[in-house]
């Protein structure tokens, strides 16, 4: 699978851990700088979770050797996780 990213978006790899489990998924963030409160905030979508990983849980979104805690928003009708955070994206190098 290739990876592409710029500053902002990131489509590619990345390993989902909740609780003691890894799933190996494929992800589409964006990031940007919130003006008002001065943190850096990334949400986007995690493709190919399964079913059991449920929404409203914490987590950790690796990208490489980059990680990042997140949250897990919501699961859509398609199947997909929706997912945020807040401070450093896991893509940024």
């Amino acid at each position: 699978m290739t990876a592409t990213h710029d500053d902002r978006v990131y489509t590619g790899p990345a390993s989902l851990v909740v609780g003691d489990e890894r799933h190996p998924v494929r992800i589409r963030l964006t990031a940007y700088m919130n003006p008002f409160d001065g943190h850096y905030h990334w949400q986007g979508t995690v493709h190919d979770a399964p079913t059991q990983v449920t929404a409203g849980r914490p987590a950790v979104l690796c990208v490489g050797d980059r990680d990042a805690a997140a949250r897990l928003v919501e699961r859509t009708a398609a199947g997909d996780l929706m997912i945020s955070g807040t401070g450093r994206p896991p893509f940024w190098p």
